[in-house]
């Protein structure tokens, strides 16, 4: 696993634990520098770096000055390996890898995996995700059902012959035409609706002063974490499993992304999110309240 190392605010390189050892015996680093690898929080002086021995009468060391960014800021130049999640590598990793691992990566590994976003200005890749959650969920909630209750029709014997099979089978062929149109539009408007999701929540996140990059990263985060949203379509507690997985995924992607506090990330997502909530049983009870008046 590669290590950076960091001198005076001043990046060295990545270097395997050994290659770290071995320059610090050549005194080319010395116990003051700072290195960060995957799953670390923060930097740490090589001293404490666990895995390694700092020589004896080293030379005196230069002064410890953190570096002004966590190594998120330096993804972008850093080598392709590095990158996550392994969506960002499409071409390099192939489709289904690509996307099954983004899916594990963000449910299982967030931290670690937002902490690796690069912010290159590419917005293609994170939304092509997305798509292919969106697609991925409608097969599963819409085709798969029908196709089953017709391949299952035939199944029952004389039903197969009746006047409800023959109903539902033409139905079925309507729907063949109907459903992808309905896909085909339900793209558009929720990558459009997911655009405006991302705004919403950097808006408020740059309001809470949390907001320490552009756009961009705010708007990847989205886009990767709605992962989750696969969750939902397991009978029963699919949905509500989804909600929570995607709260944390998002909350934790805009902490690791704009490098700011846990609570300001947790706000931007869920002011917006409750907001929306409330908006919606204030304008069902409102509803409600005019049908009943008119039914008296």
């Amino acid at each position: 696993m590669k290590i950076w190392i960091n001198r005076a605010g001043q990046n060295l390189g990545t270097f395997t634990l050994e290659e770290v050892q071995q320059r610090l015996d050549q005194g080319q680093f010395v116990a003051t520098d700072l290195a960060w690898q995957e799953g670390m929080e923060g930097w740490k002086p090589l001293s404490e770096f666990p895995g390694l021995t700092i020589p004896p009468a080293r030379p005196e060391s230069p002064p410890l000055v953190p570096p002004a960014e966590t190594p998120g800021a330096e993804l972008a130049t850093a080598p392709a390996a590095e990158v996550a999640p392994a969506w960002e590598r499409l071409s390099e990793v192939g489709f289904g890898k690509a996307f099954f691992t983004t899916f594990r990566q963000i449910l299982f590994e967030p931290g670690q995996t937002f902490a690796r976003l690069p912010l290159n200005g590419k917005l293609g890749r994170p939304t092509g995700f997305f798509a292919a959650v969106v697609a991925l969920q409608l097969l599963i909630s819409l085709g798969l059902p029908l196709g089953l209750q017709l391949a299952l029709g035939p199944m029952v014997g004389a039903y197969s012959h009746s006047e409800e099979y023959e109903k539902l089978a033409a139905m079925t062929g309507n729907l063949a035409v109907v459903i992808p149109l309905m896909i085909i539009v339900g793209f558009v408007f929720m990558i459009g609706v997911n655009f405006l999701v991302a705004g919403i929540y950097h808006l408020v996140l740059t309001l809470l002063g949390g907001a320490t990059k552009a756009y961009e990263g705010t708007y990847k985060v989205i886009c990767y974490s709605q992962a989750a949203q696969i969750v939902s379509v397991i009978p029963c507690v699919g949905p509500i499993a989804a909600i929570i997985w995607y709260l944390i995924a998002a909350i934790t992607g805009l902490q690791k992304v704009h490098q700011t506090e846990g609570w300001k990330a947790a706000l931007a997502i869920l002011i917006p999110y409750f907001l929306c909530i409330g908006t919606a049983v204030a304008l069902t009870i409102f509803l409600v309240a005019q049908a009943q008046k008119e039914m008296r």
